[in-house]
Order: structure tokens, then C-alpha cells, then sequence
């Protein structure tokens, strides 16, 4: 009697234990369905021909998928390459903070103490620190050093070092934020400086092997993507909203944008930002230097060493980054308090019209319990928008060449300065073709863009403003010919009306 009562106990003891385990799993159920319809839905809306996902929590890959294909059509996976682009910076931002804890790297030294030849065509350049470079307050920015833009492209980070030499600084060194590349190609040369190691080699052994990121390399020109096919599928842009698959326009990417990687590989790295710098009982670097990384550093409050800093919807910290190139897009997000990693790689490149960020905020959303809005305009409707603007503007082109007479005739009824104004108005499309690249600058943090990449990024509204210019061009120059026509006639009718009355006058007499 007393076993079987023993026995009943225990058995309802495990019953409880089962069902408290099967609640809580219930409660942690992880939504891949959700997410997978969510990644589905947005890749339809922009039109996106590849991408790779991947979802970590405390030291764990919870989730790692591809979608569609690369360029040449094979399907995407977890072990795809992509270019990452700016996400490099983090690593680059890692392996300076490596040598800072060993000792061979003062953060509030200067760059110049560790780069002998690091000179510019200011004296305040001789007081940039390290961490500075670091959190892009150095006073650099594209305005006085157009690294995207320079021809031809440098070939070594030295070369950089070199033609730094006739810069001179925008701002005093750590008064403004100004997202720059160049800091962290000053940061890549520090690196090989130091530890006496090609950058690309460094990465790979002391950070890329520890982390058995084995499909994960670093170029320091984006030809060597072409050169390098074999391994990683071409990207696109997008015309209309169609992706089209080309090469990606040469820039020297060393130490700021220049590595490739897998989602597989990247899960690893994100599982380092909220594991205090550890993986596989391997310790990167110390938890005190993740939480330097991952905290607000000079006058800008939302960018630390490497990495940008945001809140999620119920106020938890975030960290974050995006890698832009004009064929691939990258994003990852950390939420440290919850252990929470997110990382998409994207085959295709910067769109005016495409919101990179909604995917991964839109995930972060989902597995946060703060699911994410629908978009208010979609890549679709956005590019239907401007083929709809780009036909109405060619149809009204050509009905005011055809109502030239009916304009000829109000003309003749306006003021001069209205006409003028007009002419303004309709040459307007071509002032803003020919000054596009300096407003992005002035509007877009004063980053500097070739204009191949500017047409890439906004081919639909290039070639709309085109049209728009060439057309009304010619409208214009019409109106004006007709213009001097009249006036000619004009003239010759007061002359004719000046010798008929002299004439008369003459015969009277």
C-alpha cells in the first residue's frame, strides 16, 4: 500500500513537472511560420531577388534560413556569401579594441602617434584620436575627402594614409559626428601597423577562425567581388522595381566596408554581442569592452565604436548597424538585455524606394511581441507612382508642343514676366538633374556619391527628371524661337507702318 501511494505521488509530481515544462514551451514557442510569412510578404512588396536570415538567443542559432537565388539563379542559404559592407566596420572597431586591451593600443592617443605617417594639411589633424576614428568624430567627412568618388581608387590602406595629406578638416576633432569611411580605413592601417599583419590576415586570425567563421573573407576592392565570382553571386539595383543583376561599381572598402560572409557566419558574431564578447568558451574580448563598444561615445548619442545605438518600441537598448553597397544591402540588430540577435543579408543594393531596416525591425517586432505595421507605401506602388508621373509628364510635353498656336496666342495677351517665370518653372526638372548630387550631400549627412551610384540608387527618378529636363528643354527653346519670331514680325510691321506714314506724309507735302 505505502509503494502504491509512493508511486501515485511521484507519478503526479512528473505529471506537474511535464505540464509546467510543456506551458513554458508553449509560452517560448518560437513563431517560425509568423516570421516566414512575414520575410515572404516584404520580399513580394520590394520586389527583393535573395536574401538569407538569421535569428540568435542567448548562445544559440534559434533560427537560419534563405530565400530566393542569387544572381546566377541557384537558391540562397544559410552558407551563401554577400557582401556585408558597412558591417565591417564592427569587426574592424573589434580588432582595434583587441589590441587596446593588450596593451599596444591607447584609445586617447593619436592616430598619428601609431601612424607615422599619418599627416594632413591641417595641424589639428595631428590630435584625431583613435577613439575618435572610432565613433566618426575625427572632423573627416566625404566633403573634404570624397572617398567614394576619388579617381582612380587607392590600392593599399598606405595609399589612403598618403593622400590624406592635402585634406584639411572639416570640424575640430571630437565636436561632430560625421559618418565617414575613411576613419575606419585609418583604423584598418592601424591595425596592420601595430600588430604587424596584413588587416585581411589579422581578421582572420583573431576573429574569423576563433568564431569558426569559415565561409567569411575580407576584400579590399569591391572588383575583387568580380574576381572572386566563383565564391560570391553578383548583386543588383533596381529599375522600375525590376532587380537587375550587375557588378558593383569599384571603391576602395578596405577596413570600413570590405567583408564577405555567410548568415551562418554572422549568427556567430551576433551571438559575441550579447554573450559579453564569448563564444564556444573562446573569450574575443573582455565584457567591459563590449559594453564600450555598445555605449554612447562623443557628441553623438546614438553611435558608440562601431556600432549605432537605438531603443526598441518598449524602450529597451538597442544596437544596430546597416551595410550599404549599391548591389547588396546588409542589417543586424542586438538587444543585449534579451540576448536577442538579428542579421538579413540582402542581394540587392540601395533603392530610394526600398526600406531595408523595416525587415529587421519588423522581425525584432515579431519576436518582441510588438508586432510590426504594414508599410504605408510598398516598392510597388512606389515605382507604379513614378512610371504613372513619367508617362503623364511625357503626354503633357507632347500636348504643349501640339498647343503651340493656342500658347502663342496667350502669350501675346500675358506679361513678360509671367512668361519668364513660366519658363523657370518648366526648367526646374533640369536644375534639380544637374544639382541632384550636391543636394544628396547637403540632405544626406554630407555623404558624397559617384554618379553611377546616385543612378542606381534612384534610376526610376534619374530617368523621370531626364525626360522631364530634355522635353521641356525643348519646349522652352520652341517658345523662345517663336518668341523672337513674333517680335521679329512685330518689327517689321512698325517698320513697314513707319515708312507707309513717311511716305504718305512726303506725298501730302
Amino acid at each position: 500500500m505505502a509503494y502504491a501511494k509512493i508511486t501515485l505521488t511521484l507519478i503526479f509530481c512528473l505529471t506537474m513537472i511535464l505540464t509546467s515544462v510543456e506551458s513554458v514551451y508553449a509560452q517560448t514557442d518560437f513563431p517560425k511560420d509568423q516570421i516566414d510569412h512575414f520575410i515572404r510578404s516584404k520580399m513580394e512588396e520590394n520586389h527583393i531577388p535573395g536574401l538569407a536570415v538569421a535569428i540568435t538567443r542567448d548562445d544559440k542559432v534559434i533560427f537560419s534560413r534563405g530565400y530566393g537565388k542569387t544572381a546566377d539563379q541557384s537558391p540562397i542559404s544559410g552558407d551563401t556569401p554577400f557582401a556585408i559592407a558597412s558591417l565591417s566596420k564592427s569587426f574592424t572597431a573589434l580588432a582595434v579594441m583587441q589590441l587596446a586591451e593588450s596593451g599596444r593600443v591607447d584609445l586617447d592617443k593619436p592616430i598619428a602617434h601609431y601612424i607615422p605617417s599619418f599627416q594632413l594639411n591641417d595641424p589639428r589633424g595631428m590630435t584625431i584620436t583613435v577613439r575618435q576614428l572610432l565613433s566618426h568624430t575625427s572632423g573627416l567627412t566625404d566633403t573634404v575627402y570624397p572617398d567614394m568618388t576619388i579617381h582612380p581608387q587607392p590600392d593599399s590602406l598606405e595609399e589612403v594614409v598618403q593622400r590624406l595629406h592635402e585634406v584639411t578638416l572639416h570640424s575640430e576633432p571630437g565636436s561632430e559626428f560625421h559618418y565617414n569611411n575613411t576613419n575606419y580605413q585609418l583604423l584598418a592601417r592601424l591595425v596592420e601597423v601595430v600588430s604587424k599583419e596584413k588587416f585581411p590576415d589579422y581578421l582572420q586570425r583573431h576573429i574569423f577562425t576563433p568564431l569558426e567563421m569559415k565561409r567569411t573573407f575580407h576584400v579590399s576592392n569591391t572588383k575583387q567581388l568580380i574576381e572572386k565570382s566563383s565564391t560570391i553571386s553578383g548583386g543588383h539595383y533596381f529599375l522600375f522595381g525590376k532587380p537587375i543583376a550587375t557588378e558593383e561599381p569599384e571603391w576602395f572598402v578596405e577596413g570600413a566596408a570590405g567583408m564577405v560572409s555567410t548568415i551562418n557566419d554572422m549568427a556567430k558574431w551576433l551571438i559575441i554581442q550579447g554573450n559579453s564578447g564569448k563564444y564556444n568558451n573562446v573569450q574575443l574580448l573582455s565584457s567591459e569592452g563590449i559594453r564600450t563598444m555598445h555605449s554612447p561615445t562623443g557628441p553623438k548619442e546614438s553611435y558608440g565604436l562601431g556600432w549605432e545605438i537605438s531603443k526598441t518600441a518598449d524602450g529597451k537598448k538597442q544596437i544596430e548597424h546597416g551595410g550599404i553597397l549599391w548591389t547588396y544591402q546588409a542589417q543586424e540588430l542586438v538587444i543585449p538585455d534579451q540576448k536577442l540577435g538579428i542579421v538579413i543579408l540582402f542581394n540587392s543594393g540601395l533603392n530610394t524606394f526600398v526600406d531595408y531596416y523595416s525587415f529587421v525591425s519588423g522581425l525584432s517586432g515579431i519576436l518582441t511581441n510588438s508586432p510590426p505595421e504594414n508599410s504605408l507605401f510598398t516598392h510597388t506602388m512606389l515605382e507604379s507612382g513614378m512610371c504613372s508621373i513619367i508617362l503623364i509628364t511625357v503626354l503633357l510635353g507632347i500636348r504643349r508642343l501640339w498647343r503651340l498656336k493656342k500658347w502663342e496666342e496667350q502669350y501675346k495677351k500675358r506679361p513678360s514676366w509671367l512668361t519668364f517665370l513660366s519658363f523657370i518653372l518648366m526648367l526646374l526638372p533640369l536644375f534639380l538633374l544637374l544639382f541632384l548630387p550636391k543636394m544628396i550631400t547637403f540632405f544626406g549627412g554630407e555623404r558624397v556619391l559617384s554618379l553611377e551610384g546616385i543612378f542606381m540608387m534612384m534610376p526610376s527618378i534619374i530617368i523621370g527628371l531626364a525626360i522631364a529636363s530634355f522635353q521641356n528643354l525643348v519646349i522652352v527653346i520652341a517658345r523662345v524661337i517663336r518668341i523672337c519670331q513674333i517680335r521679329i514680325q512685330s518689327r517689321g510691321s512698325q517698320n513697314q507702318t513707319i515708312n507707309r506714314t513717311t511716305t504718305e506724309g512726303q506725298f501730302m507735302g
